[in-house]
């Protein structure tokens, strides 16, 4: 019987008893503090021991150092995001989990690898200099001055070298570009700033600039058009301009992609080079142009495109069940991340990368044996539609709605896991899971217990459709998104040149990492599997 014993509850027993007082602990219930619901889950000495090897032996800042520092930002399909993929396998089955692998779930038609990426300013520095006979002398310098910070977008061309030449404000109206014609030339187009619109509404003009100068191109190469029956500013490229700038309005730069990606060829992708910087740069390039002062921009973007079919996978591993194998609880996170210079991949999502290795580690390192399988997944594709996730469950549709009982997915960033939504038939459940992570984490910057508060959400989960839970909730598997909890500020380096090593908080990341190992075992040992919401 499930007593709470070592021994009892690990070995696979399949009889049920109420969980002795003492081991319950205290659950928080829409930000209450209640008993924990009676519910036999696991074994007592085996949460406790995780729990202090999450606390005590964390290795979770050496999984997100790896991951950002030594592999970098891991753009789907890119051979970082498949090095990231090959390195969490031989992460488990050094840790010793069973069944390790990379499952492929699509293709893409162009691999899109970033290297190196510059952009500087080079101020003219003119002197005059009087020789030995008297006669002076002119020479001319170009010093740099500012590196800006900006992006471009993932799976365009790059500058196959330095592309050096001066500013110019892009013309607004016909009389201006014939006025300014014969210095269009290798120069870089500096775009208006448009009114903040945020990171979606950069990314979207971005991606609508890169196609109207793409159907501008098709129809003069088709013969539909002439260069000068294009309208501005398409017309400008060819002008033979080095490429465009543009602006955020803020500091940050946000990283995306150009339509239609996955499908895109080699010979197809965009040839035009258009840079985002930061409102700072942006004001100082506008600044040097109003004062007429000479400089130059000299752009290096060093893409590396591979023509496909490129395989794209998902990295699984697992700690087999005792009586009841064949059902699943998943810890999960996507390892992919944009990849615009700079960025690290760090908060999104590195974290929650790192979080899932962590769980797989501790569990291993304890000898948990669940009686139930706990399914270790790193998907990708996450940031262009959660295609890694989608894939796994298009896959193996039939055995992910009769077999998994949870799917849960770290990907909010750096703060800690602080809550669940859950519908009211899982509450009881998630709360005796989660029980005895509370009062046991405590933050003395936040002066408080980094605690986990289950939501009753009512009918259903309620939680959003942006992460990979998604995919699980779409065919009616619990799929939960953790609330993210704590003093980070995510927006700061999400999807940014921001999103580095640094902004890792290793308390939050440490209880993150132990949170989602009690959890998954407890509901791995639970009477039955996580209660569903009834089909209407």
């Amino acid at each position: 019987m499930c007593t709470g014993s070592v021994q009892a509850c690990d070995d696979g027993s399949k009889s049920a008893v109420k969980a002795p007082e003492a081991q319950r602990g205290v659950a928080i219930i829409d930000g209450k503090e209640v008993s924990a619901p009676k519910i036999s889950m696991g074994d007592a000495a085996t949460i406790a021991a995780i729990i202090k090897e999450g606390k005590d032996n964390s290795q979770v800042m050496s999984h997100l150092s790896h991951l950002s520092k030594n592999i970098g930002p891991r753009l789907t399909g890119s051979a970082r995001a498949e090095q990231a993929n090959k390195w969490a396998k031989s992460q488990y089955e050094l840790w010793g989990l069973k069944n390790a692998r990379i499952e492929e779930w699509g293709t893409i038609a162009t691999r899109f690898d970033r290297g190196p990426s510059t952009a500087k300013v080079l101020l003219k520095d003119e002197k005059t200099t009087k020789g030995d006979d008297g006669k002076e002398s002119k020479t001319i310098e170009w010093k740099p001055a500012r590196d800006l910070q900006f992006s471009v977008q993932s799976w365009t061309r790059g500058t196959e070298g330095s592309v050096r030449g001066p500013v110019v404000s892009a013309p607004k109206n016909d009389d201006e570009y014939a006025a300014m014609k014969d210095k269009l030339k290798g120069a870089w187009i500096l775009i208006e700033a448009a009114p903040a619109v945020g990171q979606r509404g950069v990314r979207g003009r971005l991606s609508s600039s890169a196609e109207a100068r793409m159907k501008a191109r098709e129809e003069v190469g088709s013969g539909a058009k002439e260069p000068a029956g294009i309208g501005l500013p398409e017309r400008l490229i060819f002008d033979g301009v080095a490429g465009f700038i543009s602006t955020t309005r803020d500091e940050r730069v946000w990283t995306g992609s150009v339509s239609g990606w996955r499908e895109r060829k080699l010979a197809d992708v965009p040839s035009d080079v258009h840079l985002v910087v930061r409102l700072s740069d942006y004001d100082f390039l506008n600044s040097r142009l109003a004062d007429e002062e000479p400089f130059e921009l000299e752009v290096n973007l060093d893409h590396k495109l591979t023509a496909g079919p490129i395989p794209c996978y998902n990295t699984i591993a697992e700690i087999p069940g005792t009586d009841k194998a064949d059902e699943v609880v998943i810890i999960s996170a996507h390892l992919d991340s944009w990849d615009g210079p700079g960025s690290q991949g760090t908060t999104d999502n590195g974290t929650g990368s790192s979080t899932t290795l962590e769980a797989a580690r501790i569990l291993a390192a304890v000898g948990a044996k669940p009686r139930r399988t706990i399914r270790f997944v790193n998907w990708t594709g996450e940031e262009q539609g959660l295609l890694g996730s989608k894939g796994y469950v298009d896959k193996h549709k039939e055995d992910v709605i009769k077999t998994v009982s949870a799917c849960f997915v770290d990907d909010g960033g750096t703060d800690y896991n602080g809550g669940l939504p859950a519908a009211g038939v899982m509450v009881d459940y998630l709360a005796a899971a989660t029980a005895p992570i509370n009062n046991v984490f405590y933050s003395e910057i936040d002066q408080k217990y980094l605690n986990i508060n289950i939501r009753n959400t009512g009918d259903k989960i309620e939680v959003h459709g942006s992460s990979d839970h998604a995919s699980f909730n779409r065919v009616g598997v619990p799929g939960f998104f953790w609330d993210e909890t704590g003093r980070a500020d995510y927006s700061f380096g999400w999807h940014t040149q921001n999103d580095t090593y640094e902004l890792g908080i290793e308390e939050y990341l440490r209880q993150s990492a132990t949170a989602a190992a009690v959890t998954a075992y407890n509901l791995a040992c639970a009477p039955d599997l996580l209660p569903r919401v009834k089909k209407d």
